[in-house]
């Protein structure tokens, strides 16, 4: 008898296209002896739709273009579980179960442990870190005081509560040196981040990162190679893929929101990353570190910075609900290591079906 998966898409955040079009990746990737999938989107404002497989979005298939298909009926979540142990949706008066839930809801009000609560609450296994851990990873801030603990190295950063702050530690700023990066502390997609070359532009940039989050952190620039490695397991026993390299095109100097999914040729990514097994295996020990210490469950996937020169590796930030789009690095990684991208999603729902045993 197959198992059936609740496939929570779309939501609130300003990734919510992203959302969209990893979870029509992920429809593709169903194994189908063993999951049957519902479809539900949550649209920006919030509201939950019971989706059709075949036109859960309107427009093309691509971040810019993309939407939800909104003319669909409404559900609510039923906050406790049916007499089989089952989630329980509602829609027009009908009562739909299912036995799991995959959220492949990235940034805010799916990736910050909001959803993983009221699951958590109603006590049906879902894909991914629990509540704490994903608040943890989520705020970026949190995690960097965490694995610093831990013994982690990560950049020197200032963190602001307000955009008044910026004025109080402008000598902090100063001391970080140029460039800068400036950023939401809880949010993803490299959405409202800024690579400030300049001071006089710094105040702009802090406004602009305010615009999405309450918090905003201005990091140091680490100048040397991004790598990112992605993890698949359990907190007691993480596996980690051979890690992979993101490298942006010199006209942009960086990762951003327009070099991952708007532009044809904004960034090249290398799987495996090119070093030596020595440094590999340096990696792979430093990202299962960092999943064990923010108690992650499931997958994440750890990015980092090799500082050039030094060969210092320096965490940048956790991801507890990766993309699993067409370009995505986290199913990239696990296909390099001999885990194609349908396997990894049975194996993915595997392990959140075992945490409710």
């Amino acid at each position: 008898m197959t198992k059936t998966v609740l496939l929570l898409c779309g939501g609130k955040s300003e990734e919510h296209e992203i959302s969209l079009i990893s979870a029509k990746c992920l429809l593709d990737a169903f194994d189908r002896k063993l999951y049957t999938p519902i479809v539900v989107g949550i649209s920006k404002k919030g509201i939950w739709y019971l989706e059709e497989e075949d036109s859960f979005y309107e427009g093309e298939f691509r971040a810019d273009k993309i939407r939800l298909n909104e003319n669909r009926p409404t559900i609510s979540v039923v906050p406790f579980l049916s007499e089989k142990g089952q989630g329980q949706l509602l829609c027009e008066g009908q009562t739909i179960n299912f036995d799991v839930v995959f959220p492949i809801l990235h940034g805010p009000f799916g990736e910050d442990g909001t959803l993983q609560g009221l699951f958590d609450m109603v006590g049906v296994p879902y894909v991914g870190s629990g509540c704490a851990s994903s608040a943890n990873c989520m705020d970026k801030a949190i995690t960097k005081h965490l694995v610093r603990e831990a013994g982690v190295k990560i950049g020197d950063f200032v963190e602001l509560k307000s955009p008044s702050d910026s004025k109080k530690y402008l000598d902090k700023i100063r001391a970080l040196g140029l460039p800068v990066f400036v950023k939401p502390s809880r949010m993803g997609s490299s959405v409202g981040i800024s690579k400030v070359k300049e001071l006089s532009s710094v105040e702009k940039a802090i406004e602009e990162a305010f615009r999405y989050d309450s918090k905003v952190l201005i990091e140091k620039a680490i100048v040397g190679r991004e790598i990112e490695c992605a993890v698949l397991g359990t907190t007691r026993s993480p596996k980690v893929a051979i890690p992979g390299e993101i490298i942006p095109d010199s006209s942009i100097g960086w990762y951003s929101y327009e070099a991952k999914y708007l532009l044809s040729e904004g960034a090249k990514t290398q799987v495996p990353a090119s070093f030596t097994p020595e440094l590999q295996k340096r990696f792979q020990e430093v990202a299962a570190k960092v999943f064990q210490v923010l108690e992650c469950d499931g997958l994440a996937r750890v990015d980092f910075f090799l500082e050039k020169g030094t060969d210092e590796i320096y965490l940048n930030e956790v991801n507890t609900l990766p993309g699993f789009t067409p370009i995505s690095m986290y199913p990239k990684m696990w296909q390099a290591s001999d885990l194609s991208y349908s396997d990894l999603v049975s194996e993915l729902l595997n392990l959140a079906l075992r945490k409710k045993l």
